[in-house]
């Protein structure tokens, strides 16, 4: 049974117990007040018939008319008992009982008393017994008739009630079906549904559950787009760690496999290292090489595990310069010149920033000529440093692809077999501390923000 019909059956329910009790209460307080009446007339009679003393001269010739002007009822009935037993009946408008009342009544009693249908009070006066009555049939058909309006006009206020109540329910709870069809639409996976403002005001219950309920959908919306969001950044994450291992095992397949090679050269003797001093050479550059290669394998990895935590205020000038003494040290004769104010403060990680300048220069080491000029320009405005070299310039190819993992340059510029990771590990670097990277022509430049 739904909430709506057994809400209208208790309605119903309880206005019928109410309306019962209603009438039963009032028939019977009706009955009592019209028996009270009726007691106190008859009493008022027999008062009269005593204080007149004229039971004893009525009783031998009572008559209607007579005991009319005594008692002053019209629908009354007396009876007179004389000494020798003798009873004497007469009555106004209503008809007599079939058996005398005197013989039915309790001549004890002094008080009204009801009697075959009458209600009746006894008088004493001397050896003579008079009875005045009065039938209780018209206040029957009083509380008869009352009983009958009752009951029609409790039924018409039911049915009355019943229709109302049923529009009134189908009207208050309509919200709750809207909020029924909208869980159902949210189970159906319709995230974006919602119950609408309009359906209550805000303080009423149906109002305050619309707003829970609307809460609730756009805190399980939210988690499920976090968990969703997590999910794809977990699946984006997986994608890449797999895409980084089968690069890095392609690239440590090559020294690794030439180190191998030569080794078992040199173990069968084919080569003779007093003859072939070289291979030696060739095996420390690989094992360099490879050297190279793992630590800016296991560099990326730690970029990749989480951003830099190490925010320092820290000199961007001052990494600048002495990135390009580290330059000049390595390689002297390539004119290298800097651009850049006294001191230029921001926040954050020292040895990032370094790593990121040394792999700039580096790049220019190793894909322009030796002896190719070269220059490190800071703007401090917005914080932007620029590498620039004198050699042939990136393609199209290397300005979309240069900062990816293990790409290299094309051969219109010499390659001096890099790792393929330097321009990576800049971008992973600048990335972390929300900045941008780009080239332009020869010139490949990194930007930090403000509060960085």
């Amino acid at each position: 049974m739904t909430l709506r019909r057994r809400i209208l059956l208790w309605i119903v329910a309880l206005t019928a117990a109410a309306l019962a009790v209603t009438g039963v209460t009032a028939v019977v307080a009706l009955r009592a007040y019209l028996l009270d009446r009726m007691d106190n007339t008859l009493v008022t009679a027999a008062a009269a018939l005593r204080e007149r003393a004229v039971i004893a001269a009525l009783a031998p010739v009572a008559s209607g008319q007579n005991v009319q002007q005594v008692t002053n009822v019209s629908e009354f009935v007396a009876e007179f008992r004389n000494a020798q037993g003798g009873i004497t009946r007469t009555t106004g408008t209503s008809r007599l009982p079939a058996r005398p009342l005197l013989d039915q009544a309790d001549l004890s009693r002094t008080g009204p008393q009801t009697v075959a249908g009458y209600r009746a009070v006894v008088v004493r006066d001397g050896p003579v017994l008079a009875l005045v009555a009065l039938p209780v049939s018209p206040v029957d058909d009083i509380v008869r008739r009352l009983i009958l309006i009752a009951v029609v006009t409790s039924l018409a206020v039911l049915g009355v009630l019943c229709l109302a109540a049923r529009l009134l329910l189908r009207r208050a709870l309509s919200p709750l079906t809207e909020i029924a069809a909208t869980a159902t639409a949210l189970a159906d996976g319709d995230l974006n549904r919602r119950v609408p403002d309009r359906l209550a005001a805000p303080r009423t219950e149906v109002g305050m559950l619309t707003s829970a309920v609307n809460r609730m959908l756009a805190r399980i919306q939210s988690a499920l787009s976090a968990q969703e969001r997590a999910l794809a950044a977990r699946e984006r994450s997986e994608s890449r760690m797999r895409a980084f291992v089968a690069d890095a095992s392609h690239e440590l397949r090559t020294p690794v496999t030439s180190i191998r090679g030569y080794l078992q050269l040199v173990r069968t003797g084919v080569v003779d290292l007093r003859e072939r001093p070289d291979v030696l050479g060739r095996l420390e550059d690989e094992a360099t090489r490879m050297g190279t290669l793992v630590t800016s394998l296991l560099y990326l990895a730690r970029l990749d595990a989480g951003p830099q935590s190490n925010r320092v205020p820290v000199d961007l000038a001052a990494l600048i310069r002495d990135a390009a003494a580290d330059a000049r040290a390595v390689e002297p004769d390539r004119p290298l010149t800097v651009a850049a104010p006294a001191s230029c403060l921001v926040t954050a990680d020292p040895d990032g920033l370094r790593q990121v300048l040394a792999n700039l220069l580096s790049n220019v080491r190793a894909h322009t000529p030796p002896g190719t000029a070269a220059s490190v320009t800071l703007h401090p405005v917005d914080l932007r440093v620029e590498v620039t070299d004198a050699g042939p310039g990136f393609g199209d190819a290397a300005t979309t692809h240069a900062f990816e993992r293990f790409w290299r340059a094309d051969a219109s510029r010499p390659s001096s077999g890099g790792t393929g990771l330097g321009l990576a590990i800049v971008a992973e670097v600048i990335r972390g501390h929300g900045g941008t990277t780009g080239i332009e022509g020869s010139t490949v430049w990194f930007a930090l923000p403000r509060d960085s």
